[in-house]
């Protein structure tokens, strides 16, 4: 399989936030399954739309970062939109970066790195 742009913005996050020590999760919604497993995963608690990156660790105004990564000409679903308007309504701050450089200057902002 090739890595696409998303995903090598996702690796870049990923590596910049082990050199902060920063405690980081990935959630993997882009999966090819069977109708089965999707089934499952549903029942198991999978949702569409989760960000894909989560830095649990709050800065004292908010709770946490959610970051959605996106390529230039990537866009949001309805349910990406949805998910990020429910957690900025628990209390994180949620951003949508095209680039691991805007990613990487929203995790600073966040964190005053």
């Amino acid at each position: 399989m090739k890595a696409g742009l998303e995903d090598i913005i996702q690796i870049n996050v990923h590596e910049f936030a082990k050199h902060y020590k920063l405690p980081f999760f990935h959630f993997a919604g882009e999966r090819f399954c069977s109708p089965v497993y999707g089934a499952m995963l549903k029942r198991k608690g999978s949702k569409a739309g989760v960000s894909d990156c989560f830095f649990p660790r709050g800065n004292g105004t908010f709770s946490g970062l959610w970051l959605e990564l996106k390529s230039a000409k990537g866009r949001l679903s309805e349910h990406q939109v949805s998910f990020m308007q429910l957690m900025t309504n628990e209390g994180y701050q949620c951003h949508t970066a095209y680039s691991f450089d805007e990613a990487e200057l929203m995790i600073r902002a966040f964190y005053s790195l």
